[in-house]
């Protein structure tokens, strides 16, 4: 897991070494284990190697001058790593990397899960590798499969590569985007990295604030609309693309890999899927669990990040039968938030070296604007103060986390899933809806119940019946006319072949909430030296999962009706049966009830620094901030948007 940059003058010019020097030390914190820069004239090849303070010694390939060492050439193509070490520990693994003819260049950030199958497979084929990592895997499958490389990688990923024979640059992104990559095109340079802001010290003038993006964050909470950012001249090349620049044109993104529910089909056993989906978690977890460095699963007590820890633990006590995996928690002590029952009976059952952190109110505001400068973007929930404390908590005691983000997108988890697959069942089959329909009535109040009030409940209908969401929204007349055409210009994804239900959860993956949740995650792990691993979204894994139909995931009140299944005697019944997991619960809204200091800050900041900014309409955001104190509705997320909002347009404007 690392940070990684680079800018090619591709119509002329000159890189000024310090720029890139400057945008990889703003990354420190993705990569504090070692640093390197590459530097090339790309018409004649002369190229440099340079170092910086992180740099680790003794580097193969000789003696390297430091960053601020002037060059003997004028370079136009610079590549920069910041490199949290994971696989091959030793200085081998220091990037950017290259083949021993010196013809390509690589700077990587994830992990090829598979790399080590890889790599004899390539070697079978006469490819001799210098080091024991992952990053020599790419450069040779690249040299032998060309771009058609990707299609063989099981991984996480986010690369840049640069082939001096054809003097091309070859970015790419994995399957899903769990790794990020942004990149400015001006029409005569191109400029990439891992976070937005390390691209500001290669293109200042591509950072500007787009209005649009944040009217459309205000009114739907919506963070991702690739290729499209928060900022006018950024590009975000969206998960299974990747682009070329040669020849003097920066290429079009091009999709190397999406859902085919045929070849899915032709693939996966779905006679018995319940096996089906233990083999193929089982096997994600199993690469994933690769690594030099301590390794520790995030636990919540659901069953997603319970099925982890059992799978994990297994697979460490068949090498040591005394192992125990190190378990990282939040738990709050407050109704409908306290998931401290679940959480312990999974550690007891796979004796897990439990960590847990109780996060509190405390320098909420001067925490959430940390937050917000390492997100690049402002965040639509409280949930990630909570996800932040964790990773926090996991510091110092382990190098990688597997958490259980996807489960909830492939096999139906959500709440308003299980309403659209009742809304489809009524339509096609009257007769099998009634009775599901029936039971999961019965349920919704005791779901609901923990963790709203009545009177809260009642409100959140009335805004759904009302308005077809939660609630009216806040935002400007202005803010809700930018909205609105930034709303109607947004493809929904479609999957051919899939039923009403897939059709969703397919949506949730590729648009509308996996590449936010992965964004959140990735920032707020590597802000505190942490490579996250979602084994959920292994790509073979989540193919078989959209092709099982809805009626196997969803029965009634029940989601999840597979992995329950399958999991039923691996875990807990109390967990096999939970249905009320909350995702990354935190209790910002009733701080804001109780919390007297808090309320006092967060409504200083609400009145001086967010209403005289002009999105929000007084009188709208006055009554939801007074409703919410009194406990008519749960406005927490509105406020939580508008504040990250503030804060991050007030961070552009400091810089």
């Amino acid at each position: 897991m690392c940070g990684i940059a680079g800018i090619w003058h591709y119509s002329g010019g000159v890189i000024d070494p310090a720029r890139i020097a400057e945008a990889a030390a703003i990354m420190r914190h993705r990569g504090p284990d070692d640093e390197g820069l590459w530097f090339t004239h790309s018409s004649t090849g002369a190229h440099a190697l340079r170092k910086g303070d992180d740099t680790v010694s003794p580097i193969p390939g000789g003696h390297w001058n430091d960053a601020g060492d002037p060059l003997p050439f004028a370079p136009d193509l610079a590549l920069a790593h910041r490199r949290l070490s994971i696989i091959d520990l030793s200085p081998g693994g220091h990037e950017p990397l290259t083949t021993p003819d010196g013809d390509l260049w690589l700077t990587f950030n994830g992990e090829i899960y598979n790399y080590q199958t890889l790599r004899t497979e390539l070697i079978a084929l006469g490819r001799r590798f210098h080091t024991q990592g992952d990053g020599e895997v790419i450069l040779h499958a690249y040299a032998e499969w060309g771009t058609d490389c990707l299609h063989r990688f099981v991984g996480m990923f986010a690369f840049a590569l640069y082939d001096r024979q054809w003097r091309r640059l070859w970015l790419a992104r994995d399957h899903f985007g769990v790794k990020p990559l942004y990149y400015a095109d001006d029409g005569a340079r191109l400029a990439f990295a891992s976070e937005i802001k390390a691209l500001r010290p290669l293109v200042p003038s591509a950072l500007i604030p787009d209005m649009s993006a944040l009217a459309l964050f205000l009114t739907d909470g919506v963070v991702y609309d690739a290729p499209n950012t928060f900022f006018q001249g950024v590009r975000e090349l969206p998960g299974g693309h990747h682009l070329t620049v040669e020849n003097g044109r920066v290429g079009a993104p091009v999709c190397w890999w999406d859902f085919d529910l045929a070849r899915a089909r032709a693939v996966y056993d779905y006679t018995q899927p319940e096996h089906e989906f233990l083999r193929l978690l089982d096997d994600s977890v199993r690469l994933q669990l690769v690594g030099d460095v301590p390794v520790g699963t995030c636990l919540s007590g659901g069953l997603d990040s319970s099925a982890i820890v059992a799978l994990s633990t297994a697979r460490l006590r068949a090498d040591q039968p005394d192992a125990a995996i190190n378990s990282f928690s939040t738990v709050y002590r407050v109704r409908g938030m306290d998931e401290s029952r679940y959480i312990d009976l999974v550690s007891a059952a796979y004796n897990t070296r439990r960590h847990t952190t109780t996060p509190d109110s405390r320098d909420y505001l001067a925490q959430l604007d940390h937050i917000t400068w390492h997100q690049d973007i402002p965040t639509a929930t409280p949930g990630v103060y909570s996800q932040n404390a964790v990773m926090r908590l996991a510091h110092g005691n382990v190098t990688v986390l597997l958490d259980g983000q996807g489960a909830d997108e492939l096999f139906g988890g959500y709440l308003s899933y299980v309403m659209a697959h009742l809304n489809d069942l009524r339509r096609r089959d009257p007769l099998k809806w009634a009775p599901q329909m029936a039971h999961f009535a019965r349920e919704a109040w005791g779901r609901f119940q923990p963790w709203y009030s009545a009177r809260e409940l009642v409100s959140r209908a009335s805004g759904v019946i009302r308005h077809g969401r939660m609630g009216a929204g806040i935002s400007s007349t202005d803010m809700t006319a930018l909205a609105q055409a930034r709303r109607a210009a947004r493809a929904t994804p479609y999957l051919p072949g899939a039923d009403a239900l897939n059709q969703v959860l397919y949506a949730a993956v590729r648009r509308d909430s996996i590449p936010a949740l992965l964004h959140y995650e990735d920032r707020n792990s590597m802000a505190h030296g942490i490579e996250a691993r979602v084994p959920y979204l292994d790509h073979r894994l989540a193919e078989f999962a959209l092709g099982v139909s809805g009626d196997q995931k969803i029965v009634g009140a029940v989601n999840k009706v597979i992995m329950r299944r399958a999991l039923r005697g691996t875990l807990p019944d109390a967990v096999v049966d939970r249905r009320d997991k909350l995702g990354y619960p935190t209790p910002f809204g009733q701080w804001l009830r109780t919390d007297g200091a808090l309320r006092r800050e967060v409504e200083s900041y609400w009145r001086d620094v967010v209403m005289p900014r002009g999105w929000l309409d007084r009188e709208r955001a006055e009554s939801l901030w007074t409703r919410h104190l009194s406990g008519a509705i749960d406005g927490s997320a509105a406020i939580h948007r508008a504040i990250t909002a503030a804060m991050w347009m007030h961070q552009q404007e400091g810089i």
